[in-house]
């Protein structure tokens, strides 16, 4: 390996740090709340810029169903604005417990580089609690749930699928309170979403009426791929048991197109902290099999493959492509990065890190004055990218 290759190789190293995800979330979770969402305000009383991590944006959508304006947190993917994608969607209920939001923002734009696809956040506020999602104590009604359910059908999903590029894919996350509206959810209208995320959720509430819904309800005839997980921690009183009984039934009634899991963690609180990363890794199991993508048209093949399995388009993300031509560097298989990088840049003509790779490879094959136009076509997407400025400033060396 070269010089110029071994700079590359420790350049890529500090662009996509192997930090655990655990301590990624943490630190996300002790930044200021006033940085995560987008702010009008151009400074503060202080004269200081705005956030510079921003992690989400307000908006809100007046509900005809609910009869209120419910607020909305929303976080698209980095390239969003730079490509014409169409991203999946996962909806989360509580948004303005904001530290969560952005653990969960941060959790899908870590993840996104390469362990699942990048997709599209949508939070829906519950600033009355998240209690306003279940069955009243005394007569175990049902009224606001189920308008609840209503309001994210006929008015949440239509506005975000007119507003978004978004793909024929969505996930519904919910915890503790919310979590049983997610399991409810699905028992009543299993086609709003392929996918169901219900941590540490609160089966005591008419456990009876559930699993009768199992039993004899919608999903019992669904053909539809669907699937719920449900993660909790071991020391959250009689959830266990109730978990334990719920799954019961639902392995004697279940359709064969429905996928279930449970996740029983140790000493981990109620709504664990991880839970977020465990129901992406298992909703997305193959996502990236890098032992086994080592040419450009196994990569294709592979994303062609898990295209079909969940119903739109799935690219191959930024990252698997530069490490396949970084690798093709490595091995001085030039001719081959080459035609990675062109295949990538037709996918991503924003991709900045793939242009600097571009630029290495015509480096190497001698292509000076092509390599430094790569270089400056990065820069000219983002003026202070310093990848970008070393190596062409290694150009004048």
């Amino acid at each position: 390996m070269n010089k110029s290759q071994t700079n590359l190789k420790k350049e890529l190293l500090k662009t996509y740090p192997g930090i655990r995800i655990t301590i990624m979330l943490l630190l996300v979770s002790l930044l200021p709340l006033t940085s995560v969402f987008a702010q009008d305000e151009s400074s503060d009383s202080d004269g200081l810029s705005q956030p510079a991590v921003i992690l989400g944006q307000k908006s809100s959508l007046k509900s005809e169903v609910l009869d209120e304006t419910i607020p909305l947190s929303i976080h698209l993917p980095e390239n969003y604005e730079g490509d014409k994608k169409s991203y999946p969607v996962i909806y989360m209920l509580g948004s303005d417990y904001k530290a969560r939001f952005a653990m969960l923002a941060s959790t899908l734009d870590y993840m996104g580089e390469g362990q699942i696809p990048e997709m599209i956040l949508i939070g829906i506020d519950l600033p009355d609690g998240n209690s306003i999602l279940l069955p009243t104590r005394d007569t175990k009604d049902t009224t606001i749930p189920d308008n609840y359910i209503e309001f994210i059908e006929t008015e949440l999903i239509p506005y975000v699928d007119g507003k978004y590029r978004t793909a024929p894919f969505r996930a519904l996350y919910g915890a503790s309170n919310s979590g049983f509206f997610t399991v409810y959810t699905l028992l009543n209208n299993p086609h709003m979403f392929n996918a169901y995320f219900a941590s540490s959720p609160s089966l005591r509430h008419i456990p009876t009426e559930l699993h009768e819904k199992i039993k004899s309800g919608p999903l019992k005839t669904i053909k539809e791929n669907r699937s719920l997980h449900i993660i909790y921690s071991d020391e959250e009183g009689n959830l266990p048991e109730l978990v334990s009984e719920f799954s019961n039934v639902v392995a004697n009634h279940k359709p064969e197109s429905f996928a279930y899991k449970v996740d029983e963690l140790v000493n981990q609180g109620h709504v664990p902290a991880i839970d977020f990363n465990m129901f992406l890794l298992e909703l997305y199991p193959d996502f990236n099999p890098l032992e086994e993508l080592d040419s450009l048209d196994q990569v294709v093949q592979h994303f062609d493959m898990l295209s079909k399995r969940y119903g739109y388009k799935i690219h191959p993300p930024i990252s698997v492509l530069m490490d396949l031509g970084f690798g093709m560097i490595i091995s001085k298989n030039l001719d081959v990065a080459e035609e990675i990088y062109e295949y990538s840049l037709k996918l991503y003509p924003e991709g900045k890190l793939l242009y600097v790779g571009m630029g290495v490879v015509q480096r190497n094959q001698g292509q000076v004055e092509n390599a430094r136009l790569m270089f400056e076509k990065a820069l000219a997407i983002d003026p202070e990218y310093s990848l970008a400025k070393r190596w062409l400033k290694r150009l004048e060396e």
